[in-house]
């Protein structure tokens, strides 16, 4: 019922990101689900994307569960952690058509490298999952991205502006004049 797969094969132990597109069976005849990440110390949970949800604390509420079953969660590190395999959590919790409450889990390994290390250089990506997060990121339905341009990532460099006080042009050496005191 539950699928998960991550855009990198690993994320860098310090100031690492990657993205978790997560996938649920339908769930006909649910009105209200909610979906937990367990998630290994040193790991934080960014924003999600995708569907009709609701963050708070704990997780997300799905707030059409019949309708919506992907979404896009950003993972990341901030400080140093151990390197090493460890595992994420994701808990479906939800209530069907008997009102009976029903809980799903499945545990996601997670390769946690050094950026500069051997390791960190054979990180794969997972293409079908970069493309879901650039469709998520750029997608049409916004009105104007950072670029001002609807679809279009612009990434040229801002222009830097130094100013010199020493500097004079030609003109301004020939006709300036040098105050004494007034």
């Amino acid at each position: 019922m539950i699928k998960a797969r991550f855009a990198k094969s690993a994320i860098e132990n310090e100031e690492g990101l990657n993205h978790l597109w997560i996938q649920i069976g339908p769930l006909e005849a649910v009105e209200h689900a909610e979906v937990r990440l367990q998630l290994p110390a040193g790991v934080y949970q960014g924003q999600a994307c995708g569907g009709s949800l609701k963050e708070n604390s704990e997780g997300f509420t799905l707030l059409e569960p019949a309708r919506v079953n992907e979404w896009l969660v950003e993972i990341y590190t901030r400080h140093p952690i151990d390197c090493g395999w460890v595992s994420l959590g994701i808990t479906v919790t939800y209530t069907n058509q008997h009102s009976c409450e029903l809980s799903e889990g499945l545990m996601v390994p997670l390769s946690i490298v050094e950026a500069e290390s051997a390791e960190a250089e054979e990180i794969h990506l997972d293409e079908e999952v970069v493309c879901k997060v650039k469709e998520a990121v750029w997608s049409p339905t916004d009105l104007v991205t950072p670029s001002g341009n609807p679809g279009f990532l612009d990434c040229t460099p801002s222009k830097q502006i130094v100013y010199d006080p020493n500097y004079r042009s030609e003109l301004e050496k020939q006709y300036r004049v040098e105050g004494g005191d007034y």
